[in-house]
């Protein structure tokens, strides 16, 4: 049990790293997808389309090959190397974020977009004919229909983005993972550490599902919260 004991406050120093990793690339995938999502509903055409095929090659690409060509390809570059970039590339962890705030971005854009769209047109024109402004519309008749349709998916991609900051530990970040890793290095016990890890992740995602869940009902209008598929 004194084992187990080491091993989970070895593990534990890793904690902040994960959660720095997860809230950072949260809040810039959020925000960037919401950017996108917006540059495709408002110039439909070519615009929409071009950006949609950028977002699904994003989004068709493993995470870990991503890792890798922007830890290990990108610092290669001269415009990279002889510029500030080099002191983002050149870190680990924030290659790390770049990587899964971009990923973050193409999926939650099409979470956005989708709960756009599928927004009953007659509840907006409805809103309209009552001589709302655009953006009164938007906050009266869309964003709680948006909430509503996208709440499921969402919860569902951002329990993924936690569980996705675990293969940091391939590019050297030293995060959960890459504790428990190191203790199954040295020890060659390859259960414990994991499962530590793996406890601890699941702790991460039960309350990251209530914290959703509060957000949601806060803000939400009218219904309740849908059960994610996570």
């Amino acid at each position: 049990m004194s084992v187990l004991l080491d091993y989970l406050l070895e593990i534990l120093q890793g904690l902040g790293t994960t959660l720095s990793l997860f809230v950072i690339a949260l809040v810039i995938g959020f925000v960037l997808a919401s950017a996108v999502a917006a540059f495709q509903i408002r110039f439909p055409g070519i615009v929409a389309r071009s950006i949609w095929s950028l977002m699904f090659c994003i989004r068709g690409v493993p995470l870990l090959l991503i890792l890798y060509v922007v830890y290990y390809g990108f610092p290669l570059l001269p415009f990279i190397r002889e510029t500030v970039l080099w002191t983002v590339f050149a870190s680990p962890y924030w290659c790390a974020i770049i990587c899964l705030a971009f990923v973050e971005m193409a999926f939650t854009s099409e979470i956005i977009r989708g709960a756009y769209y599928q927004t009953p047109r007659e509840q907006v024109e409805a809103a309209r004919s009552l001589g709302l402004s655009g953006f009164q519309t938007f906050r009266v008749a869309i964003l709680p229909a948006m909430l509503r349709n996208g709440f499921a998916p969402y919860t569902t991609e951002v329990i993924l983005l936690c569980k996705s900051t675990a293969l940091a530990f391939t590019i050297t970040v030293m995060d959960l993972m890459g504790y428990a890793n190191e203790i199954r290095a040295r020890t060659l016990d390859i259960y414990h550490p994991l499962l530590i890890a793996g406890c601890i992740y699941i702790c991460i995602v039960v309350i990251t599902r209530l914290i959703l869940s509060t957000l949601f009902n806060l803000v939400a209008v009218g219904g309740t919260a849908p059960e994610d598929r996570a």
